[in-house]
C-alpha cells in the first residue's frame, strides 16, 4: 500500500504539471533546494536501521530529487506515520479530482418501485437526496450512457450466460459453447434512449428497450445501488409510470436528444 502513496504523490504533481503547461515553463527540481531541505530533516526515531520501513527508505532516497518530497519529510519531523498520512490525504485529493467524486453518497440503499411498464417507451425515475449539481448531473448522465451502449451492442441477454450457469463454477474449466451463444435468432439489443431530465431532487430518462430483457433492470438497479452508495445519494428509484406533478411528453417518431453508438448519426 505505501509504495502506492508515493507512486500517487508522483502522479500527482503529474497530473498538475500537465494542467499547467501552457501557462508556464517547467523547471527541473532545485536540487540545491533539495540539498538544504534534507540537511535540517530529524532523523527518524528507529532504534534500528534495519526497523526503517522499506517504503519510507524509498521515500527517502527519492527526495533527494525532489523538492516537494524532501519538504515533505522536513514538515512532517521525518516522522513516518505524519507523512503516510499526507500521503493518503493527497492520494484521497487525486482520487476525488479524477472520479469528481467529493462526497460519500447515502448508507441506506433506496426504495425501489415499479410501476405500469412500457418497454418500447419505458420511464426510469431517479429521487435524489437533493438537487442535483451540474457535475452531478454529468455523472448521473455518464452512468446511464455506459448502461445504455451495453444494452445497444446486446448485453443483457438472459438466453446466454453460460459462465454464470455453469455447473464447475470455475471459469477455466468452463467449455463456451459457441453454438448456444449465437442461437436463438433475434439480438438483444436496446433501440433508443433520451438524456437525463431533472426537475429538483428528481431525475428521469426514456429508453426504448428493443428486444433486451428483463436483465437490464436488474443490472441498472444495481449499478445505481452503487452509485447512491459512493457518489451521489439515491432516495428511490422508480422503473415504470410517470409522476403525477412531472407529465411525460408525447413522443413522435422522430425523438429529440436519443443517443446512438451510429458513427454516420449525429
Amino acid at each position: 500500500m505505501q509504495p502506492a502513496l508515493l507512486h500517487s504523490h508522483r502522479l500527482s504533481n503529474r497530473i498538475y504539471n500537465s494542467s499547467l503547461k501552457y501557462n508556464r515553463i517547467f523547471i527541473r527540481p532545485n536540487v540545491r533546494r533539495t540539498q538544504q531541505l534534507l540537511r535540517v530533516v530529524p532523523r527518524a526515531s528507529y532504534d534500528n536501521e534495519d526497523d526503517v520501513p522499506d517504503w519510507y527508505k524509498d521515500i527517502i532516497e527519492a527526495a533527494k530529487e525532489d523538492p516537494e518530497l524532501a519538504e515533505l519529510l522536513t514538515t512532517s519531523g521525518n516522522n513516518p506515520a505524519k507523512v503516510e498520512s499526507r500521503l493518503r490525504s493527497e492520494m484521497d485529493a487525486l482520487h476525488a479530482r479524477i472520479t469528481g467524486k467529493f462526497g460519500s453518497g447515502e448508507e441506506a440503499p433506496p426504495e425501489v418501485t415499479f410501476r405500469a411498464l412500457d418497454p418500447f417507451e419505458l420511464w426510469v425515475w431517479v429521487e435524489l437526496y437533493s438537487p442535483p449539481s451540474a457535475s452531478e448531473l454529468e455523472m448521473t448522465q455518464e452512468v446511464i450512457n455506459s448502461w445504455f451502449m451495453l444494452g445497444r451492442l446486446g448485453a443483457y441477454n438472459s438466453s446466454n450466460l453460460q459462465v454464470l450457469y455453469s455447473s464447475s463454477g470455475a471459469g477455466l474449466d468452463l467449455e463456451y459453447d459457441m453454438a448456444e451463444a449465437s442461437s436463438g435468432g433475434m439480438t438483444s439489443t436496446m433501440h433508443d434512449m433520451g438524456a437525463v431530465e431533472s426537475n429538483g431532487p428528481w431525475l428521469r430518462f426514456w429508453v426504448d428497450m428493443g428486444t433486451s430483457d428483463e436483465l437490464a433492470i436488474d443490472i441498472l438497479i444495481n449499478a445505481l445501488m452503487t452509485f447512491s452508495r459512493e457518489h451521489v445519494g439515491v432516495r428511490q428509484i422508480v422503473i415504470g409510470g410517470e409522476n403525477d406533478d412531472w407529465a411525460v411528453p408525447e413522443r413522435n417518431f422522430e425523438r429529440p436528444e436519443a443517443l446512438t453508438i451510429d458513427p454516420y448519426m449525429p
